[in-house]
């Protein structure tokens, strides 16, 4: 690319983001225009693909290891550093009250310590619970790999740490690739999609020691992949669910409705590839080589407790048509005319407070952070006995 030519194409990447363009936000995009202010004067778009290919997305280039960076054919130092100036940036500015002053520790922590902060990974028996909400990433964009399946079955697996880095070394060494390379990259996708704040959180971690090989497990981490990657829901809410009384969509209605939103990208085979193997991962849909077949579920109450509670994680009495029409419970294709049934099962296990339908006005009151509710799954709460019975008369075990 002549020097004219890639001054500007610098500057339309400045330009598109600036002015918020459709693409402008995709991980490839942000990661080149972030590299045009460490490598002057060349085409840095390659190397933002090398390292998207070699780390799984954006999210875990910047998670990288300082030494991982400048292992990468083009990365010296100045890039890294700014790869990991902005991770900092991202992981410790905005997060903590302006009125109070930053712990004397956290001060002291160096920009390039592949350790996380202190505050981020204090001792189980220090805090007196795991931030309860796990942030969503206000991502639209393609991705190429699902890599649900493989995450599904390391999670039960997992060191007992909420540290990443030991998550990290764990995946690296434990994922059934041969290639490192390829290790390296579907480690980053894991961690990515199922650990979202930064530290490997016990109430997932917990849930997946009890529930291996579950549709449990499935369901839960089918939801922290919607979490991570909002397209899938898109998917859910556009396709699956306005076709739900038909039963199926086809591959190819996937692939044009990716196509329509993203016309310029050459990964809508891809993305479209990744998709269906979320859902059929998921246990959500199963597929065939030309479509994809789906119905509402029976909802298991495990699952259901934990989404719950991932969605209202302050203890609290709750609106139950705002359940109903979350999206990301709606996204999980359960059975909408039990959810209320579901409800009164969590109260009879004790894992929420009470259900109340009085005047029309339906209710239901949580006691249990999501931290606290693993605590109680864990436990195992008393089953319902035969002579429960719902409102309705409905005899349910």
């Amino acid at each position: 690319m002549s020097e004219s030519t890639n001054s500007g194409h610098r500057q339309r990447l400045r330009d598109r983001f600036i002015n918020g363009e459709e693409g402008s936000r995709s991980d490839e995009a942000l990661l080149e225009l972030l590299l045009t202010y460490a490598i002057p004067q060349k085409d840095v778009q390659p190397l933002a693909k090398q390292l998207l290919a070699a780390h799984g997305d954006l999210i875990s280039v910047l998670e990288a290891p300082l030494e991982d960076l400048c292992r990468t054919k083009g990365v010296k130092a100045n890039s890294a550093a700014l790869i990991k100036l902005v991770d900092w940036i991202r992981r410790n500015v905005g997060l903590k009250p302006a009125s109070k002053a930053v712990p004397e520790k956290t001060r002291q922590l160096s920009l390039f310590d592949s350790a996380q902060p202190e505050t981020q990974r204090q001792d189980m028996t220090e805090k007196p619970a795991l931030k309860p909400k796990i942030i969503k990433r206000h991502r639209t964009a393609l991705f190429s790999k699902a890599v649900l399946a493989e995450a599904i079955d390391m999670l039960p697996r997992l060191p007992d740490s909420d540290s990443l880095n030991e998550i990290r070394a764990f995946l690296r060494a434990n994922l059934h690739f041969n290639a490192e390379s390829t290790r390296q990259r579907y480690t980053g996708y894991i961690i990515s999609r199922m650990f979202t704040e930064g530290y490997a959180d016990e109430p997932l971690r917990i849930f997946a020691k009890v529930f291996p090989n579950t549709q449990e497990l499935r369901d839960v981490c089918f939801y922290r992949f919607m979490c991570a990657e909002p397209l899938q829901t898109e998917i859910v809410e556009g396709l699956l669910l306005p076709n739900i009384g038909v039963g199926s969509v086809t591959r190819e209605r996937i692939r044009m409705r990716l196509k329509e939103k993203f016309p310029e990208s050459r990964s809508i085979n891809d993305c479209g590839q990744a998709i269906v193997e979320a859902f059929t991962s998921g246990g959500i849909a199963k597929a065939d080589a030309k479509k994809l077949s789906f119905a509402y579920r029976d909802i298991p109450t495990a699952s259901f407790a934990f989404v719950l509670h991932s969605e209202f994680p302050e203890p609290g009495m709750f609106d139950v048509s705002k359940l109903e029409n979350n999206r990301l419970v709606r996204a999980m294709l359960w059975n909408p005319e039990r959810v209320l049934y579901t409800l009164y099962e969590l109260r009879n296990q004790g894992l929420i407070s009470k259900v109340s339908e009085i005047d029309g006005i339906r209710q239901f009151t949580t006691k249990y952070s999501p931290a606290g509710v693993v605590e109680q799954l864990v436990a195992g709460r008393t089953p319902l006995k035969a002579a429960e019975f719902y409102p309705d008369g409905d005899k349910r075990l």
